[in-house]
């Protein structure tokens, strides 16, 4: 659920903060979409898996703690070299995304977060012995975040529905081309440890299971799909899904 917005309306906005607060259940997650997250086709993991994953999703009720925020803004412009000025700060985003954003007029920086619990439960695991109930637990904390980030982004989406707009993908630094180094710039719009998430000097968050990116929004962008075959990142969890699907 959205707790608050800093800022005006979007019909004559410049720029607002919006924060994010969700319990695990609201994200419905369900045992087919671990499964299929694990490489098997929905329904149809081995036992002793499908009862593994339902212990897991029960405990990750309480191992969560789900936050999340929007910085939206219409200081926003792109050039073709693939560089994003909003608020006054460059973002080197690459070719790849630049041709994804050129006809947005604004954009939305989010941050979001599983909270740290389910991520040190799942190495405590490991650490111990218990290496797949530690991976489902990992695998469950990375689909939880997406799924946060797609509530938000859908949210986003509605609101601006009154306007005329739409949401463009979104696309988070160290993907597609966007160095991860970036994310230094993408927090300097958001107050130090907003929602709990801080950056490590490698530039990556912690906690371990968050998401950090932009999306854009006007009246001529549109989601697309993405095109996880030309994606340098081998480890991402939904270009595997997504791959696995076309073989």
């Amino acid at each position: 659920m959205k707790l608050n917005s800093i800022g005006s309306t979007y019909g004559i906005m410049q720029s607002s903060l919006q924060n994010f607060a969700f319990q695990f259940a609201e994200l419905d997650l369900t045992v087919e979409q671990v499964e299929e997250a694990m490489g098997y086709p929905r329904g149809e993991s081995p036992e002793p898996f499908p009862e593994m994953i339902n212990l897991a999703l029960s405990q990750s009720v309480d191992l969560t703690d789900i936050k999340g925020s929007l910085f939206v803004s219409e200081h926003f412009s792109l050039d073709r070299s693939g560089v994003i000025i909003m608020e006054g700060i460059a973002f080197s985003i690459g070719e790849k995304i630049a041709r994804q954003l050129r006809k947005a007029e604004g954009g939305a920086f989010f941050i979001c977060t599983a909270g740290a619990g389910i991520g040190d439960k799942s190495k405590e695991l490991m650490a111990e012995g218990y290496f797949m109930e530690g991976y489902i637990l990992d695998v469950i904390g990375s689909l939880t975040v997406e799924a946060v980030i797609d509530k938000m982004q859908n949210m986003l989406e509605l609101e601006l529905s009154a306007s005329g707009r739409r949401v463009a993908n979104r696309y988070s630094p160290g993907y597609c081309g966007w160095p991860l180094n970036e994310q230094k710039h993408l927090f300097k719009v958001f107050p130090d440890n907003y929602c709990g998430i801080k950056l490590s000097e490698s530039c990556l968050m912690e906690p371990a299971k968050s998401l950090s990116g932009v999306i854009g929004f006007g009246v001529n962008v549109h989601r697309t799909a993405y095109e996880c075959d030309i994606c340098e990142l081998k480890t991402c969890l939904y270009r595997k899904i997504r791959l696995s699907k076309v073989k």
